[in-house]
């Protein structure tokens, strides 16, 4: 075991941490209305009152998961009360990484933005019980391609080996609640 002399610091910067657990909910006539989502934002204070960091979680739609990975940022207005008010915004891109491509029908992720507006509750420690609602857009892709290993020449902006390629864009927009951990 080595030891060293002199003080060392773990953390030059004070760490934010925002956790949530919720629900998505839309209104289209068809699919589930309901899904869940997971999240947990990681950051420093830039100041008393803002966050920067890093976002990710998985959000659950009717049959595919997407993992977000987001630039974000938590601001909390100060009060000498019990209650404070929150708010936030992640901007990034969805991944499906658990889905199973293969040469002929495969997904990719797109665009997302979460705005959010909420309560936090001071504890007796550092954390604060938050509750919130916001606003989710996710866009993806699924592509279904019709295999040609003639085709060598990339016609029509088309992959080698391609005859066809179909591409359907899902944009979900998602009102959200979530409860969770902030400090």
């Amino acid at each position: 075991m080595l030891f060293f002399k002199g003080s060392g610091c773990a953390q030059s910067l004070p760490f934010s941490n925002h956790t949530e657990i919720g629900l998505l909910q839309n209104n289209q006539a068809i699919g589930p209305h309901t899904s869940f989502t997971f999240q947990t934002f990681n950051g420093v204070k830039a100041n008393r009152w803002l966050s920067l960091g890093f976002t990710t979680g998985v959000d659950t739609y009717q049959e595919i998961e997407i993992i977000p990975l987001a630039l974000g940022a938590r601001g909390e207005v100060p009060s000498d009360t019990k209650f404070s008010t929150l708010f936030g915004l992640d901007i990034g891109l969805g991944s499906p990484i658990f889905e199973k491509d293969t040469d002929t029908a495969w997904t990719e992720g797109g665009f997302l933005f979460n705005p959010i507006v909420g309560l936090l509750m001071k504890t007796g420690g550092k954390a604060k019980i938050s509750l919130t609602a916001g606003y989710k857009r996710q866009i993806f892709y699924e592509y279904t391609g019709v295999l040609d290993p003639t085709n060598t020449a990339t016609e029509n902006g088309l992959p080698d080996g391609y005859r066809s390629v179909n591409q359907d864009k899902f944009i979900f927009n998602r009102a959200s609640i979530r409860l969770g951990v902030f400090f």
